[in-house]
């Protein structure tokens, strides 16, 4: 994924660390380049696929980052829900119409309320975890990811 392609639209947000930085950091250059990336997308509050995408890059650098193992889940849950509301749109000329609806409302990928998350979005993105978590299983992000990532599965 070349970033400044995917992303030509946005302008990414340098991490801040003040004048004094206590103790500076040194992150490889595409890591840093892709977290300027995932803050731009964070502020505007874009849910995409090229957002989801970049979590996943991101995450392969540091799989112990809370942040963006959150709002992984935020683009799961929106991409879910869009994808269940085009099953809706869909649906419309059938017979079941009524019930589409009803389904929609009450598994709308609403990141306030209920989560619905699409069950071959959870199969893939449980893969992903299983992938990074391999040189380090006891990762606490990575469990609290599936966790959460099941329990709204789960319960939907």
């Amino acid at each position: 994924m070349i970033l400044s392609e995917v992303f030509h639209d946005i302008d990414p947000i340098p991490q801040n660390d003040g004048p004094y930085p206590v103790c500076a950091i040194d992150y490889p250059e595409a890591f840093v380049r892709a977290m300027d990336y995932l803050r731009a997308l964070m502020k505007i509050n874009e849910h995409s696929e090229r957002a989801l995408e970049l979590t996943a890059v991101c995450l392969r650098y540091n799989p112990a980052n809370y942040t963006t193992w959150w709002y992984r889940r935020q683009c799961l849950s929106v991409l879910s829900s869009n994808s269940l509301q085009q099953t809706s749109v869909n649906d419309a000329d059938n017979d079941n119409s009524k019930t589409v609806d009803i389904d929609l409302n009450q598994k709308r990928g609403d990141i306030r309320g209920c989560v619905y998350y699409d069950p071959k979005r959870v199969q893939d993105d449980l893969k992903l975890a299983s992938q990074l978590g391999g040189s380090n299983p006891k990762n606490y992000q990575i469990w609290y990811h599936r966790r959460s990532i099941l329990e709204h599965a789960f319960s939907s």
